[in-house]
């Protein structure tokens, strides 16, 4: 909570490049749908890391689409390759 407030008082201060050169309401849109897709990213990757000991059968008819996803991702090494490539 301290950071979030000491990041916003900076963008409307002024204090950072982006929110310097262009409007502070901009910059701070911007730096919350950042956070929130990081959110969505970190969480994908925790659901991935867990799921492949689960029984594809159990979700299978009740999320659909979750099936789908995690069996393009338990294809082949593509896993491996999607958190290989979060390190870098």
């Amino acid at each position: 909570c301290f950071s979030i407030i000491i990041v916003v008082a900076l963008i409307f201060t002024g204090n950072t490049r982006v929110s310097n050169e262009t409007n502070p309401w901009v910059c701070l849109i911007v730096m919350i749908l950042a956070v929130v897709w990081l959110s969505m990213i970190e969480g994908q990757q925790a659901s991935l890391v867990g799921l492949p000991p689960v029984d594809p059968d159990l979700y299978k008819d009740t999320h659909p689409i979750t099936y789908k996803n995690a069996a393009l991702a338990f294809k082949g090494d593509n896993l491996d390759r999607y958190l290989m490539g979060r390190q870098f």
